[in-house]
């Protein structure tokens, strides 16, 4: 994605969004290397996984579709941020929790 998409594309975000921006160049993208000190994994979602969603379920993956999907969760995407850093938690303690046993 160019700069002049994503200019485009902030254009199109409501005034009280929050955006959060990481830039890397292409080198660092291609070996998918963490660009940013003390950060375990950088994942992100957008709005294109939400259509793949739609899609998934037999429906199109319009950009008034995406729109109507998000503005129908309740809480919207504050809900869906609190859920993913939970389930994040108990992701990490899955994986983790026996090598921090083996500390003692």
């Amino acid at each position: 994605m160019g700069i002049d998409e994503i200019i485009e594309y902030l254009r199109t975000l409501p005034e009280d969004a929050i955006v959060k921006v990481s830039v890397m160049d292409k080198a660092s993208m291609a070996r998918d290397s963490i660009v940013i000190d003390g950060v375990v994994d950088g994942g992100v979602w957008c709005r294109e996984d939400i259509g793949t969603l739609i899609e998934d379920n037999g429906r199109n993956p319009t950009p008034e579709n995406i729109d109507k999907v998000l503005a129908a969760v309740p809480g919207g995407l504050g809900s869906f941020s609190d859920r993913l850093t939970q389930e994040g938690w108990d992701i990490l303690h899955d994986i983790y929790d026996g090598a921090i046993d083996a500390l003692r």
